[in-house]
């Protein structure tokens, strides 16, 4: 796995993982964490269990990356779980990557998903750093909610425009099929 998509946490004396700690390695554009924490856990399985709940509250910061998170959780879960298994494989602490806007096709890979450069409704579209205005250093995250026979694209967004509001606009073909524009499928 790249190493920018590791997030390194310390361990707490406790056992504990603190998600404020994975947070700030994040940056601005990525989830926040809200009060919680992320147990250390044997297996993949136990730690979804417990931590599946703070997992996504670390992402109820008002960015892209929520409303993906809202709309896709199976990009989500899997590409956590994967790295969680990684990092257990290597006696490594449990983090939860990287979920910066531009990250999301490494991490959609990481899930064993599909990808490609064509739109299709349900599919999470990734816009790479000053791509149709998403912004640098951090790209952004949409969701397709359809696509015309004409090749224009419906999507649904949050923080493009307003921190915490969801938007809705039309991509025409070519703002839909542009180099730097990733789709990430079910």
């Amino acid at each position: 796995m790249p190493s920018f998509l590791r997030t390194r946490t310390r361990r707490a004396t406790s056992g504990l993982v603190a998600l404020i700690a994975a947070a700030a390695a994040f940056g601005a554009a990525a989830p926040v964490a809200s009060a919680g924490w992320l147990y250390w856990e044997p297996s993949t399985t136990v730690y979804w269990a417990v931590n599946h709940t703070t997992v996504f509250a670390s992402f109820q910061n008002g960015q892209c990356t929520q409303w993906a998170a809202q709309k896709r959780p199976d990009i989500v879960k899997r590409a956590v779980l994967a790295i969680v298994n990684d990092e257990l494989a290597t006696s490594q602490p449990e983090g939860m990557g990287d979920w910066t806007a531009k990250n999301w096709p490494l991490l959609g890979l990481l899930a064993g998903l599909r990808e490609g450069h064509t739109p299709r409704a349900g599919a999470v579209v990734v816009f790479q750093p000053g791509v149709d205005g998403a912004g640098a250093p951090t790209g952004h995250v949409a969701y397709v909610e359809r696509v015309y026979k004409d090749g224009r694209t419906r999507i649904s967004e949050m923080h493009f425009p307003l921190l915490g509001r969801v938007t809705h606009r039309t991509l025409t073909r070519a703002q839909a099929r542009a180099q730097g524009v990733t789709y990430i499928y079910r």
